[in-house]
């Protein structure tokens, strides 16, 4: 009987709690188009010491994803 591979909580995050790679794009446009673009740049570099939202784990991009629209809302209204 073969055991079953071994997957690690990195490898294998359940779909729902994946940020999807559209939703980063859709919400990166949004920010592009109210001039917020140096706030991205700057909170990436600043807090997450990246230059690239990518470059961010799953988690990681998930909490700046969710940073970054609270502060949409905040400056957009």
């Amino acid at each position: 009987m073969q055991t079953p591979p071994f997957i690690t909580s990195e490898i294998h995050v359940p779909n729902q709690r994946k940020p999807r790679a559209d939703n980063v794009v859709k919400l990166k446009a949004e920010v592009d188009k109210h001039n917020l673009t140096d706030m991205w740049d700057m909170i990436l570099m600043l807090d997450y010491q990246v230059a690239n939202v990518h470059e961010l784990s799953i988690e990681t991009r998930e909490e700046f994803c969710c940073i970054i629209s609270l502060l949409l809302k905040a400056f957009t209204k």
